[in-house]
């Protein structure tokens, strides 16, 4: 069984990787690991944004891990009625869709209670500098003026997306993308909160990807004393969401489930939003190429070796590339000269296309770019010279391929 308990919140924690820090903090104990104490940390300025009357957020991080391992779950305390009705009767069955061999767990709590709010709510939204945080602040910021729907917060979520928290270079790189964040929050004369969490302490490393949305929501749960509306950016259309559904071709739980769970884990009081679904990858390029801070801020790079720590695109890895050939097809490239090195592209360009050809049935991104690149006029090589073209250069550097893990294998012996 996992146990949590004596929820607390705590100021001024020394961290090795930052200022010192306000906690939403409680005791952890579980079969399947030895940490006990699971938290979720913010600058300790910001310690009053922290919500420390209900386990809201730590239920749903530990969704994952309980059915994974078939634990029950046991909470001394209090939370939103409607998240653990919904998670007994609809998530835990959204999980098994996704990982059969997955099992039903109960949860039991000491009692159910709405988290308190604070006098003045807020609109927020996490921003990474990429084009789906850009496109949501496009709806929902440079193109309205509703205030009950406007965004006015921008939050930073680092919760195991940079690679191993146990490394010193996976912590500068978050906090050098927090300072993307920042920096343009000043710009646009909103607020910003970084927030960090130990979960990866006992998190398995594949499950950013497979609990990614889990993770998100737990997140936003953090901070649900002092948020109305909060609206997760969505990575895939709803046409795609529901042909991959239909054959099986998502790659994490969000594809699978993003509409669907992020109602159903909405407490009083608080909506979570899943944006973007509206529009497909490119459709989102082309609404954000006129922006001036997008072509100043766009940062969309995944890169994560130890090479690569700047918060910069490297304009070599895939959603670099992806990008690059949306821009391209719109013929925006110079717009955007100043925050990707076009020469990269150039010479990648004619590669990567090949490579998006011969994904085109299984790969609904590579799909979009391509069909979008052929509606815009733009060279697409056909499938045969595609072919030729991918499997002539697997054939050139095999022996280099070879010889890289050789060495490898040498190496780890």
């Amino acid at each position: 069984m996992i146990r949590l308990s004596n929820l607390r919140l705590e100021y001024n924690v020394p961290f090795q990787y930052g200022t010192p820090q306000a906690r939403i903090i409680c005791d952890m104990d579980a079969e399947f690991t030895k940490v006990k104490q699971f938290w979720f940390s913010v600058d300790t300025q910001y310690g009053e944004w922290l919500t420390d009357d209900v386990y809201d957020a730590f239920l749903v991080a530990m969704i994952f891990p309980a059915m994974y391992y078939g634990e029950d779950i046991k909470i001394c305390g209090n939370v939103s009625k409607k998240i653990w009705h919904n998670i007994l009767h609809y998530v835990e069955g959204l999980v098994k869709a996704y990982a059969p061999s997955f099992h039903s767990v109960s949860i039991t709590v000491n009692g159910f209670s709405d988290a308190s709010k604070a006098e003045h709510t807020r609109v927020g939204t996490g921003f990474s500098g990429g084009i789906d945080s850009f496109s949501t602040l496009a709806d929902n910021f440079f193109n309205t003026t509703d205030e009950e729907y406007k965004i006015d917060t921008l939050f930073f979520f680092h919760v195991g997306q940079y690679g191993n928290v146990k490394k010193s270079s996976t912590w500068e790189r978050a906090n050098n993308r927090f300072i993307i964040t920042r920096n343009f929050a000043k710009e646009i004369g909103v607020d910003s909160i970084m927030m960090s969490t130990n979960l990866f302490d006992f998190y398995l490393p594949v499950w950013e990807y497979d609990a990614g949305v889990l993770c998100r929501i737990a997140s936003v749960l953090v901070f649900q004393k002092v948020l109305k509306r909060y609206y997760i950016s969505n990575t895939v259309s709803y046409r795609e969401f529901a042909k991959m559904n239909l054959t099986d071709h998502y790659v994490d739980m969000a594809e699978m489930t993003d509409p669907i769970i992020m109602p159903l884990l909405s407490p009083e009081g608080l909506d979570i939003l899943c944006d973007g679904a509206q529009y497909t990858r490119t459709e989102k390029t082309i609404n954000i190429v006129e922006l001036p801070l997008a072509q100043k801020h766009l940062n969309v790079c995944v890169n994560s070796s130890e090479e690569h720590v700047e918060a910069t695109n490297c304009s070599s890895c895939p959603k670099c590339l992806r990008t690059l050939m949306a821009l391209d097809s719109a013929g925006a490239l110079q717009k955007f000269e100043g925050v990707f090195d076009l020469s990269k592209w150039r010479k990648k360009a004619f590669g990567y296309k090949c490579e998006q050809v011969l994904k085109y049935k299984r790969d609904s991104f590579a799909q979009d770019n391509v069909d979008f690149a052929r509606k815009c006029g733009k060279y697409v090589p056909d499938r045969i010279t595609a072919m030729a073209f991918v499997y002539s250069i697997k054939i050139f550097t095999l022996p280099i391929r070879a010889f890289r893990k050789i060495r490898r294998m040498l190496i780890s012996e």
